[in-house]
């Protein structure tokens, strides 16, 4: 009897057994956010853009309470991602470089942990003490997210070096935000932009390496291109020795390129572009798995071209925001990134602004409003240790690069939608910040005085448009003239102004 229980019991060991070498892993999946915050800045007021120094008196100024509206926006975007819970990783531009080394934060779990009693509000409001006054602006993002029950991120915070190129106005960083271990990070120098930061991490047993960008603006210069040419070609190094040593690394990339996915396409006066003949992004998936073919798939072409938008410019939508993975990101194994997971954030209210849904721009307008002018983009990923076939087919719409520019809808909007822009005469300052990049109907009058100018209810206001014809035809309006136009409102230093996007706007 004992020999026979024994042999079950053996023979049912063995079924476990194999049952366990049969049965998938459990899928574990995460999700990784890009975003440009556009100027989340400290407030030690030592900047090196003027809407952020010290500046007595002005009720504009940037402080405490911008910087709390700052915050409340991004945690608001972060928030909505994981059903709450926020992504697991998040690659950050346009945090403001510390320039008061005195007051670093070089721990920020034990910030975090000696002021866990107290939110960040409360430490912002009122008077600054000399403990909080020069803290930086990773410290504050990480203490808000951990008051609305973001917890876990772990921060690396790219080195602020002089710039090889000799520039000495780049007042911005990157950051990366991980809740997973950080094994390693560096901060890769280039020229004319912030350093490329690098941050290795352990994704459930899986090496992962994480490249935070924010190359030089100016997407159709070509001498901006010509610097990011150099821009790419640093992160382009580190990827090839990563490469040479695992063809199959696993990599994500991620920040604000300056550069469009179809840069060659949309701008072809420029002789060679950093985004796709340098680092080698492309978006045909199934070339990945070509012997020597690209390392690279921009996660733009996830989506058909009427959908790829992260920020808007002179009546056009961009994608200057990216997602790139390498192909061992969809290979079948380990770390994979999760097919029709990737999209621009974007929630009417909160990061856009309604009709059109443009991005809401960061103002500094009496409390402050808006978040930034460029969308966020998520992604999927998964990870599961048993390997897969996968199908990299690709309908050919969706890898097309074409040369123009999406136009946003400005023509074709339905006028009836729009607020008068009367009540502005006579609004409070909040509401005007809350009214920065809505657009309006504008019933006004041309003042006497300099072009450019017309008063609402004897409020003035500035005028631009991007369309040099548009903005020379304004021109011919004469002090006294009654006119009529849609303009979005907006802030030029410090003045409130329309800009005007379209001809047909203008009766």
């Amino acid at each position: 009897m004992r020999r026979f229980l024994a042999a079950l019991l053996a023979l049912a060991l063995a079924r476990c057994l194999a049952l366990a070498d049969v049965t998938p892993a459990q899928d574990r999946p995460f999700t990784v956010m890009t975003y440009n915050v556009e100027n989340l800045f400290d407030v030690d007021r030592v900047s090196k853009f003027d809407d952020y120094a010290e500046k007595p008196n002005d009720p504009n100024a940037y402080g405490p309470p911008k910087l709390l509206q700052k915050l409340a926006g991004i945690g608001r975007v972060l928030k909505s991602v994981a059903g709450g819970a926020g992504p697991d990783i998040v690659i950050l531009c346009e945090l403001e470089i510390d320039f008061t080394p005195e007051s670093k934060v070089p721990d920020i779990a034990r910030f975090l942990a000696e002021h866990r009693g107290t939110s960040a509000r409360q430490m912002l409001s009122g008077d600054l003490t000399d403990s909080t006054r020069g803290v930086p602006s990773e410290a504050w993002l990480l203490k808000h997210l951990s008051d609305i029950g973001l917890h876990g991120y772990l921060a690396v915070v790219g080195e602020d070096f002089p710039d090889p190129a000799g520039r000495d106005d780049i007042a911005h960083k990157n950051v990366i935000l991980s809740r997973f271990p950080v094994l390693s990070s560096a901060t890769h120098r280039t020229a004319g932009a912030r350093g490329v930061v690098e941050a290795v991490l352990d994704v459930h047993g899986q090496r992962v390496h994480v490249f935070a960008n924010h190359w030089k603006s100016g997407a159709s210069n070509a001498a901006a291109e010509e610097t990011r040419v150099g821009n790419a070609s640093v992160l382009r190094r580190r990827l090839d020795d990563l490469l040479r040593a695992n063809p199959n690394a696993e990599v994500i990339i991620g920040g604000d390129l300056n550069s469009h996915y179809n840069q060659n396409q949309r701008y072809p006066h420029l002789r060679r572009t950093g985004i796709q003949d340098v680092l080698g992004s492309q978006g045909i998936k199934p070339a990945l798995a070509r012997p020597g073919g690209p390392a690279l798939y921009n996660l733009w072409h996830e989506l058909p071209p009427e959908r790829r938008l992260s920020d808007e410019f002179d009546g056009e939508w961009g994608t200057l925001m990216h997602l790139i993975v390498s192909r061992g990101m969809l290979d079948g194994t380990g770390v994979e990134f999760i097919d029709g997971s990737f999209s621009p954030l974007i929630l009417p209210g909160t990061n856009a602004q309604p009709p059109l849904n443009l991005p809401w721009r960061w103002t500094s307008h009496g409390p402050g409003a808006g978040t930034s002018d460029h969308f966020p983009l998520v992604a999927s990923f998964n990870l599961s240790m048993t390997r897969k076939t996968r199908d990299l087919a690709q309908p050919d719409a969706l890898a097309a690069n074409p040369a123009a520019a999406l136009k946003v809808g400005y023509p074709s909007l339905d006028r009836s939608r729009l607020r008068n822009a009367a009540f502005l005469a006579k609004a409070s300052p909040d509401a005007i910040a809350q009214a920065i990049g809505e657009l309006f109907v504008v019933d006004a009058v041309v003042p006497q005085g300099r072009p450019f100018e017309v008063t609402v209810g004897g409020r003035r206001f500035a005028l631009h448009s991007f369309d040099r014809d548009l903005k020379e035809s304004l021109r011919a309006w004469k002090p006294g003239d009654n006119v009529r136009f849609v303009g979005e409102l907006g802030t030029y230093k410090g003045r409130l102004q329309f800009v005007i996007h379209d001809p047909a706007w203008r009766n």
